[in-house]
């Protein structure tokens, strides 16, 4: 069959079908108000006479664009897959579109990507970045666009925000621990001075070791990048030091599986002579061995509730202030009780 060169317009589907113009558009964007035959017929001439549905000109008709701008930090960092796939699941559903703009952390490249997409006319506007200029607000304000936030801060977020508990996560790890008995425990963390949430992440899990009287030295706190080389020589460290730790805490399950390789490679049985415990429950979390204890946060439920809220409120229901979601606790074989 030779495929047609140019788009057919909605009157050409009509005069096909042998239906009116109305029928067509109802088939198109309300199926479920004409039968499935009729659908199918519809869809089968569309797509044979290659038409495409003109969103601008519905749009300008609605009043509506039918699109979600969505800000992430960075493409770069998997965490943030989870929290896209809630988003975009919802967006299925009602058959919106989504716009993904990645700001590489930049508050100001924020602003700038925000504006676009309002130039764009899209219908609300989420945002995973954890710090924000000043003027990014009144700007949502004054664009009268609905938008939420998805970031694991603290009460001095901006709202509206959909957030889980990120210093009590931390906490959550170092009371594991704890409880199995340790009282030698190390923190290996992420770069705080570029991520808020690592920041307040390490301080949280430090608070809570010195609230019982188990404050580590200086050598067994270290701070070190994400990537394999500066995660494992972090870890090595730690590990290096006069008296090694029983246990290590980390911010992140990259540096706890690099923890846990280079304890291996140092000749170390783990959980006998070290245990060691993440936070995010990403992939890697399983492929390791013995497999990592850690948290897992609610990344994907952060993105449905935020975007099922920002729908609503494009109808007129303001979202709530503040929603604090729950993480769980997954324990594997990472830990044991200490063995000396």
């Amino acid at each position: 069959m030779t495929r047609p060169t140019s788009k057919a317009g909605l009157v050409e589907v009509a005069r096909a079908a042998k239906v009116s113009v109305s029928t067509v558009s109802r088939a198109i964007s309300r199926p479920e108000m004409v039968s499935e035959e009729l659908r199918k017929r519809i869809e089968t001439i569309c797509r044979d006479m290659n038409y495409m549905p003109n969103r601008v000109a519905r749009s300008l008709k609605m009043h509506r664009t039918e699109t979600v701008g969505l800000i992430v930090p960075t493409v770069s960092n998997p965490l943030y897959a989870p929290t896209i796939d809630g988003v975009r699941e919802v967006l299925d559903e009602v058959g919106f579109g989504l716009f993904v703009s990645s700001c590489e952390r930049d508050p100001a490249r924020e602003y700038s990507e925000v504006r676009t997409m309002i130039e764009h006319n899209v219908d609300a506007i989420l945002s995973m970045m954890p710090v924000h200029l000043p003027e990014l607000y009144a700007l949502l304000d004054r664009s009268r666009i609905p938008y939420v936030f998805m970031t694991p801060g603290g009460r001095d977020q901006p709202v509206p925000h959909v957030t889980y508990d990120n210093t009590g996560t931390a906490r959550l790890t170092v009371r594991h621990l704890l409880d199995k008995g340790h009282r030698e425990i190390a923190v290996l963390c992420g770069p705080s001075s570029s991520t808020p949430v690592i920041a307040d992440r390490t301080e949280a899990a430090l608070s809570e070791l010195a609230a019982h009287g188990c404050t580590p030295g200086a050598e067994w706190v270290v701070e070190c990048e994400y990537d394999p080389v500066s995660a494992r020589a972090g870890a090595r460290r730690i590990l290096e030091s006069p008296r090694r730790p029983t246990a290590v805490v980390c911010s992140g399950d990259q540096h706890a599986v690099a923890c846990i390789v280079e304890a291996q490679v140092m000749g170390l049985s783990l959980p006998r002579d070290l245990s060691v415990v993440g936070c995010n429950d990403v992939a890697i979390a399983q492929l390791c061995e013995p497999q990592l204890t850690t948290v897992r946060p609610p990344y994907r439920e952060i993105g449905v509730t935020a975007c099922r809220l920002v729908l609503e409120a494009q109808k007129g229901k303001p979202p709530p202030d503040r929603t604090v979601l729950d993480s769980v606790f997954v324990e594997r074989a990472s830990v044991a009780a200490p063995s000396r």
